[in-house]
C-alpha cells in the first residue's frame, strides 16, 4: 500500500491562505489516499505537476496583487486582513413529524380510560367542609411589630425568665460574697428582660450575633444597643439568664430531657393556634432549629445547611407558612411510655397541641 498522506510545507501553507479558492482543490487532492499502488504513483506525479504550475500562478498573482495594493494605497505598518470565503454548511431540513390529532378517549395497553376534562366531583363529606374562615381571628389586629411580638411572648412568659433570672442572680451573689459589683447589683426589671430580647433579635437581624461584646458597645456599633442596656447589665443578664426553677429540674428531667426550657417553650407555643384560623392544607413534617450548644440531645443531618441543632416535628399551614404547634425532639427518657417518639402518637400530640376544630 502506499500512501500519499503528507503535512503541507511553509510555503504552500502561505500560498493558499492568498489563494485559497485557486489552492483549496490541490490540498484536497494531496490528502487523499489511494488502494491501489499504480493509482497511487500516477496521481502523486499528476499532483506534483499541478502543484508546479499552481505554486507558480499563485506567486505570480501574488506579485501583482502587491504590486497595484502598493500604488493605490499609502504604505502601513499595519497587515492587510485576508477574507477567506466560507463554506456552505447549509443542512437538509429534517422532515416534519406526523402527529395525529388527539382522540376523544385515549386508550392504554392496560384499559384505563384516560378523559381530555376532569370528571365530575363528589359532593364532600360534612367533615371535610371548612366552616371557619382563612385569616386572623376575631378581635386580633396588631398595628405595631411589638403588638405582634407581644402576641407571643406575653407577660406571663415574660415574668416567667424575669422570676428564675432573679433567682440566679442571687444564687450568684450568696456564691461569690467577694465581689463587690455582684453585691451592689440589683434585682433586674421587665423592661431590662424585653430589651434583652430586643437586643438579640437586632444583633441576628444585623449579622451581628457573633460580634465581640466591645466591638458591639463601642462607637462603630449601633447606637441602639448603647442606648438599650448598659454593657455591664448585659454582661450580667447574660450571664443570669434563667429559664426553669433549677431546685427541680432533676425531678423533671427523668420524664423529659426538654425540661431545663420546656415550661416557657410550652408557654409560647400554645399561643401559636390562638390567632389565626388555619386553611385545608395543614401538613406535618420535621425542621431543625440550629444549635451549637452543649445539649444531649443535638443532632447531626448533613444534608440540611445548619448540620447541627434541634430537631423538631411542626404542623403549619402551607398557604400562609403559619406554625400551628411544634413539639422537639428530647431523645429517650428512663420513664418515657413506650412508642413516644412513633410517627402516629407525634401526629395525634400534634393534632392536640394545635387545637384544630372544625365547628
Amino acid at each position: 500500500m502506499c500512501s500519499s498522506k503528507r503535512y503541507l510545507t511553509d510555503k504552500e501553507l502561505e500560498d493558499a491562505l492568498y489563494d485559497s479558492d485557486l489552492y483549496m482543490d490541490d490540498i484536497n487532492l494531496n490528502l487523499q489516499s489511494s488502494d491501489s499502488e499504480l493509482d497511487c504513483e500516477t496521481r502523486v506525479e499528476k499532483q506534483v505537476d499541478a502543484n508546479d504550475g499552481n505554486l507558480a500562478n499563485s506567486r505570480k498573482s501574488l506579485l501583482e496583487y502587491e504590486q497595484s495594493s502598493s500604488a493605490d494605497e499609502p504604505d502601513t505598518d499595519d497587515d492587510q486582513d485576508i477574507i477567506i470565503p466560507a463554506r456552505n454548511t447549509r443542512r437538509r431540513p429534517r422532515p416534519l413529524a406526523k402527529i395525529d390529532k388527539p382522540k376523544s378517549d385515549m386508550k392504554p395497553p392496560l384499559g384505563t380510560v384516560w378523559k381530555k376534562s376532569s370528571m365530575m366531583q363528589k359532593r364532600r363529606f360534612a367533615a371535610n367542609v371548612m366552616k371557619t374562615a382563612l385569616g386572623l381571628k376575631q378581635g386580633i389586629k396588631p398595628q405595631t411589630p411589638l403588638e405582634a411580638f407581644r402576641l407571643f411572648f406575653n407577660n406571663i412568659a415574660i415574668e416567667l425568665i424575669l422570676l428564675y433570672t432573679n433567682q440566679k442572680l442571687q444564687a450568684i451573689k450568696d456564691r461569690e460574697t467577694r465581689s463587690s459589683f455582684l453585691q451592689k447589683s440589683c434585682n433586674f426589671q421587665k423592661e431590662e428582660i424585653l430589651g434583652f430580647i430586643g437586643f438579640l433579635i437586632t444583633a441576628g437581624a444585623y449579622k451581628g450575633n457573633k460580634d465581640p461584646v466591645d466591638e458591639i458597645f463601642s462607637e462603630e456599633g449601633l447606637p441602639i444597643y448603647r442606648a438599650t442596656l448598659a454593657k455591664h447589665r448585659f454582661l450580667l443578664l447574660l450571664k443570669c439568664i434563667w429559664f426553669d426553677d433549677k431546685n427541680t429540674r432533676e425531678g423533671r428531667k427523668e420524664h423529659d430531657n426538654f425540661a431545663a426550657i420546656g415550661e416557657l417553650w410550652n408557654n409560647v407555643t400554645d399561643t401559636f393556634p390562638k390567632f389565626l384560623n388555619p386553611s385545608e392544607s395543614v401538613v406535618i413534617d420535621e425542621e431543625l432549629i440550629t444549635f451549637h450548644g452543649r445539649c444531649k440531645f443535638r443532632v447531626f443531618i448533613p444534608t440540611k445547611p445548619a448540620k447541627y441543632g434541634i430537631e423538631a416535628n411542626v404542623l403549619c399551614d402551607s398557604e400562609n407558612y403559619y406554625c400551628f404547634a411544634v413539639e422537639p425532639y428530647a431523645g429517650k427518657c428512663e420513664n418515657q411510655p413506650k412508642g413516644y417518639n412513633s410517627d402516629p402518637k407525634v401526629v395525634k400530640r400534634l393534632v392536640a397541641l394545635a387545637k384544630i376544630e372544625n365547628s
